[in-house]
């Protein structure tokens, strides 16, 4: 059954104020991590003033959880699980000092890692392009004694396509030349027996011919020896 209460007539109570007051103001602060600021020991006490009974000091750097504020004073739990309050001006945002001063060294100590790191990783990079750029050299002048190599080797293909040509030119030539040799050897055989035929004649002329100067000589020597008688 709903009970409508008219608007007019709601009255919060003087303790129902506070309450509400505190319930927003914890809202609005709640799980904040803070740090008591350096200073003396603080004391965490039960209630907002100094009459409410200590129930921890705290000693600077104390890291606390902050549930709500109310006016100068902080309510806080400490890792313990135990709450207080204290001012707020014993508490700030920031890491105590020494702790900032830890952390810087940490980090300190690994930029001087990572650095280190860097620095190898650098030198080991410098002895690669050292490295490469030797080995980039020793093929820089594989590459150009290939060069050479191929280009003696286009010289030398160029040369043995002449020297092959010239060689087919010159079996021609000399099979030109066995033909021309054996034509003139044939034509030297029928000069050969043409002039032991034309000798051959002669001598067979010289020979009539000494037989006819002979029947000639003979028969004038038979007229004078008739004229004679």
């Amino acid at each position: 059954m709903n009970v409508s209460i008219p608007l007019f007539s709601f009255r919060p109570s003087r303790v129902f104020i506070p309450a509400l007051l505190f319930i927003l103001m914890a809202s609005t602060s709640w799980a904040v991590t803070l740090y008591v600021k350096p200073s003396a020991e603080i004391p965490l006490r039960r209630g907002q003033g100094s009459r409410y009974k200590i129930i921890a000091i705290l000693a600077e750097g104390t890291p606390v959880t902050l549930i709500a504020k109310s006016n100068n004073w902080a309510r806080v739990r400490l890792q313990n699980g135990k709450e207080g309050w204290l001012l707020n001006r014993y508490l700030s945002r920031e890491k105590p000092y020494k702790d900032q001063i830890e952390a810087l060294q940490a980090t300190n100590t690994s930029l001087q890692e990572s650095l280190a790191a860097t620095r190898q990783k650098l030198q080991d990079l410098t002895d690669l392009h050292q490295k490469t750029a030797q080995e980039l050299s020793a093929t820089i002048a594989m590459r150009d004694a290939a060069m050479a190599d191929y280009t003696k080797l286009q010289q030398d293909t160029r040369d043995v396509v002449a020297t092959k040509q010239a060689l087919q030119r010159t079996k021609k030539q000399l099979a030109q030349l066995k033909q021309r040799l054996a034509a003139l050897e044939l034509e030297n055989t029928g000069l050969k027996k043409s002039s032991a035929l034309i000798w051959f004649l002669a001598g067979s002329g010289v020979l009539l011919l000494g037989l006819i100067i002979g029947l000639i000589t003979g028969k004038r020597n038979k007229r004078r020896r008739s004229t004679l008688l």
